[in-house]
């Protein structure tokens, strides 16, 4: 799972430190209110459950006297006070700080910040709460940030082979380029990339993004092309330009934004050590 820190880091201020902490629960949720067409939510309209993570990162200056920016400890017993109404509960029953909202990754975020915001700055001296992060598991998670900014985060995996060589420079050149990668012969990668979308959430279901139409777009435009294939031979533009990290999310930006509102940017990672975000130009 994507590390909690990242989304808010461009949040902290000269001087400043942030701290980050997290905390489990568990519990049950369906997506569809009433009225709504039974089609929209595909099996998140059944009853269903997951391992929740809730992240939530402070920053402040750090106190000369205990070194401490506060005693994480505290930050603990917050966290574990707003999470308590959601522990093994039904979301969409239970959890009424939701109102009339899907209990989205989105929606569990907004509310979570709202419930924690106010208690931070009561009690957690020389701190404000930067963000709140509700991953629901490996593959989708949801950020409200400080200032109103909701991003919603879906991961996915294509396996393919590639090799970097230019053909127009000989083997020497293209072993001092791209080392390995240039072997005569392609070696392949386990590749994931994560999709991030943000917007407003919509006001009378709490949604940023249609995660369902999202997956849709994504396999349609990108795994059906690049899962199990040899990217140099059979996925264009990459028979005459490198299938490098940085132009695989370049490419997978190009091919989702006619179909996703509010892509923010794309992440690809193309082994556990490497990570390459892309943001193309908004539309």
């Amino acid at each position: 799972m994507a590390e909690p820190v990242p989304a808010f880091l461009a949040l902290v201020a000269p001087g400043e430190v942030a701290v980050t902490r997290s905390r489990g629960f568990e519990a049950s949720h369906r997506f569809g209110r009433e009225g709504t067409p039974a089609d929209r939510y595909g099996h998140a309209s059944r009853l269903h459950g997951h391992n929740y993570v809730v992240s939530a990162t402070i920053a402040g200056s750090i106190d000369p006297c205990t070194h401490f920016l506060v005693d994480f400890r505290s930050l603990d017993d917050l966290l574990r006070e707003a999470v308590a109404p959601l522990d093994h509960r039904r979301l969409d029953v239970e959890y009424t700080a939701l109102g009339d909202r899907e209990p989205s990754t989105e929606a569990l975020a907004v509310a979570l910040f709202g419930a924690l915001a106010p208690h931070v700055r009561s009690r957690l001296e020389q701190a404000r709460l930067l963000g709140v992060r509700v991953a629901e598991n490996d593959g989708l998670w949801a950020d409200r940030r400080e200032g109103g900014a909701v991003e919603v985060t879906r991961a996915y995996a294509f396996s393919a082979a590639h090799r970097l060589a230019d053909p127009q420079r000989d083997d020497a050149e293209n072993r001092r380029i791209y080392g390995k990668c240039a072997n005569p012969q392609p070696h392949g990668h386990d590749y994931r990339f994560e999709v991030t979308v943000a917007g407003e959430p919509d006001p009378r279901t709490g949604l940023v993004a249609d995660v369902k139409a999202l997956d849709e777009a994504v396999a349609a435009r990108v795994l059906r092309l690049f899962d199990h294939r040899y990217l140099n031979a059979e996925v264009p533009p990459f028979d005459r330009v490198q299938p490098t990290a940085e132009r695989i999310a370049e490419r997978i930006w190009e091919l989702i934004a006619p179909d996703v509102v509010g892509l923010a940017r794309v992440v690809v990672y193309e082994t556990p050590r490497s990570a390459f975000a892309y943001a193309g130009p908004s539309r």
